[in-house]
């Protein structure tokens, strides 16, 4: 499914205030990908939605609230999606690799979202922290089911994510392509203590259709 106007979508039948202020998170999403983070304006947002500046302030107080309220919706919406698969299981390494899988195939098959995916993990701490609170249950649950043998810390967390970034990014640039997901799902098990032969049955045995 298309995320393209996902939150202006969802205000249908909101009052006019609210479903201003969901174009102008989509618009948000979209300048993101196109320009980046750091480089997006809010002249950007407000010209990509058709609205004026001053309509801007009447929502959000500047651009890094914007920012902060696209990443998290995203994020919402993308641990929906995963959450969806993860229900009903129990082992820590399908867990990782579902969920690893699910976020790179989501990320690239819709590039605005994983433009926005990839600048949170770099520039907002606070939705980081949100993001990486679910691959840390997962990572924990391997470590209490005896599975993960890993030092769960911050630098820990960085590499794991540091190679989804870059996996999303260079299949963002160069297209679809399960085999570097499924090297990257590969590298999380090695760094969990998983040899090289077993890291790859288990993604093998787990990567969902």
């Amino acid at each position: 499914m298309s995320q393209q106007a996902l939150f202006r979508d969802q205000g249908k039948g909101l009052p006019k205030r609210d479903r201003t202020r969901l174009a102008l998170i989509d618009s948000t999403v979209e300048v993101i990908a196109l320009k980046g983070m750091d480089l997006a304006k809010i002249s950007d947002i407000t010209d990509h939605a058709g609205l004026a500046n001053g309509t801007f302030y009447n929502h959000f107080a500047d651009k890094d609230e914007i920012l902060q309220e696209a990443a998290q919706r995203v994020a919402v919406e993308m641990a929906r999606q995963i959450d969806e698969q993860m229900r009903s299981i129990e082992s820590a390494v399908t867990r990782v690799v579902v969920a690893t899988t699910r976020a790179i195939r989501i990320s690239v098959g819709e590039s605005t979202w994983g433009a926005v995916l990839i600048g949170a993990l770099q520039h907002l701490p606070p939705i980081r922290g949100d993001i990486l609170q679910f691959l840390r249950a997962d990572l924990q649950r391997g470590v209490d089911q005896g599975i993960f043998d890993i030092e769960l810390d911050e630098f820990f967390l960085d590499q794991v994510a540091s190679l989804i970034t870059v996996s999303i990014r260079t299949q963002i640039e160069t297209g679809d392509d399960p085999v570097k997901t499924a090297r990257t799902c590969e590298s999380i098990l090695r760094l969990c203590g998983f040899s090289r032969a077993k890291a790859r049955k288990a993604v093998a045995a787990h990567t969902p259709e």
